[in-house]
């Protein structure tokens, strides 16, 4: 039987018999298997987006759907918890294998970093984790905690010179402060790399599996866990203070609240929620450079998650966040199918679809596909306030007195 196979030559496809193949191989026996794992590969890497991007998203609607502070530099803290994998982790794994008694080449220098990083991390740290499965996941839960740590700390340190600015001023600053931290990365080698990048250990080594599974596992329960944090501090008093400080921060500061410290609180915390993503992204890829924490990825994109789904509601993160990720995934995966109905390149098809959404959502949804719920306080029944009639009496004071006084003496007689 002849066919028509999936190798390709320019643009013509390659003729070959069911019997032989091409080159004595049953071609077609072996694509099942190979679309099962693309299928599956696919699955995990939509989960692995979507677990990162709900979290930024959330932490994005903590700040800016719920207390009006609108952070633009979600890069920022982003690739500080890259920082925290590049700098503690594969330093702590260096220092623990050499302390083991592996071959580690040196590292000490800057050109030492880059350039003895592929072997050390490639063949002597994989094998020196895969033997020591406690050690890798010390590692991960040691580097989680780092990362929460530089993340507030950058939350802090940027919300000293910005959390008193005014709305434009202060969204400009943070799209500077990301910037900023892409050019100290690109310039300081000791940090990630330079421009060259470095790979971090593999500390799921000892799994005999794919690791990205185990991964895009951890992501997903940390975004859950991430949400009912959200959720329990938005229903609670500060929530409602958030609420407040965003309607009419003046009314606020009159009866007593420090609203800059609030403010820079809730910073903080969203910066340190947010820094979690940039340790399970250079986990991910086991690579960690300036460029994979670009402004339009980890800033745009979660802008546009959280205005299609609807600010101040995590139920619309989640559903914008999914929206977006689906879309971004199949526009990779189908991206040769696409190139022969466009006129320009296929590389400037999601930011064209970026700018379009935005455009139409604020045109036609501006509170989004799921508007935000009216905030009701528990143990209070409404329909109650708004169903009973409380008798109001207009009179003054020395109208009441004088009709009380005319009321006892008609009751004395």
């Amino acid at each position: 039987m002849i066919g028509y196979g999936p190798l390709m030559s320019g643009r013509k496809l390659v003729p070959f018999t069911r019997e032989r193949g091409i080159g004595g191989i049953d071609v077609l026996s072996m694509m099942g298997p190979m679309v099962c794992a693309v299928s599956s590969r696919l699955i995990i890497d939509i989960a692995m987006y979507f677990g990162v991007f709900v979290i930024v998203a959330m932490a994005l609607n903590f700040q800016y759907g719920n207390a009006g502070i609108p952070n633009m530099g979600c890069a920022v803290q982003v690739i500080v918890g890259g920082f925290a994998a590049s700098v503690f982790t594969l330093r702590a794994a260096l220092w623990l294998a050499e302390q083991a008694g592996e071959s580690i080449r040196p590292y000490a220098s800057d050109y030492d970093w880059v350039y003895n990083n592929p072997y050390n991390v490639q063949y002597v740290l994989k094998d020196f984790l895969m033997e020591r499965p406690l050690v890798g996941i010390s590692l991960f839960l040691l580097t989680l905690a780092v990362s929460l740590i530089f993340g507030a700390a950058i939350g802090w340190v940027i919300a000293l010179p910005a959390i008193r600015l005014r709305a434009e001023y202060l969204m400009i600053t943070l799209i500077t402060f990301a910037d900023a931290s892409q050019i100290i990365a690109r310039n300081w080698v000791p940090l990630c790399g330079g421009t060259m990048g470095v790979y971090v250990p593999n500390v799921f080594a000892w799994y005999p599996g794919d690791r990205s599974i185990i991964l895009a596992v951890i992501t997903l329960i940390i975004g859950l866990v991430s949400f009912f944090i959200f959720r329990t501090m938005l229903n609670s008093p500060y929530g409602r203070l958030m609420r407040a400080i965003r309607e009419n921060e003046m009314t606020v500061a009159s009866v007593g609240k420090d609203v800059t410290r609030i403010r820079n609180n809730i910073l903080v915390f969203a910066s340190a929620i947010i820094a979690l993503t940039g340790t399970l992204w250079a986990f991910y890829g086991s690579f960690v450079k300036d460029s994979l924490y670009q402004r339009a990825l980890w800033t745009y994109w979660p802008w546009l998650m959280l205005i299609l789904g609807g600010p101040g509601n995590n139920a619309g993160t989640f559903l914008g966040c999914a929206l977006v990720i689906l879309m971004r995934r199949l526009i990779i995966v189908y991206k040769w199918f696409f190139d022969q109905y466009l006129f320009f390149p296929i590389s400037y098809f999601e930011n064209i679809l970026l700018g379009l959404f935005l455009i139409t959502i604020m045109i036609f949804r501006p509170n989004g596909l799921i508007p935000e719920k009216l905030l009701r306080i528990p143990r209070i029944d409404y329909k109650r306030l708004v169903s009973d009639e409380t008798p109001v009496d207009w009179r003054s004071d020395r109208d009441r007195e004088e009709g009380s006084t005319l009321r006892i003496k008609e009751e004395e007689e």
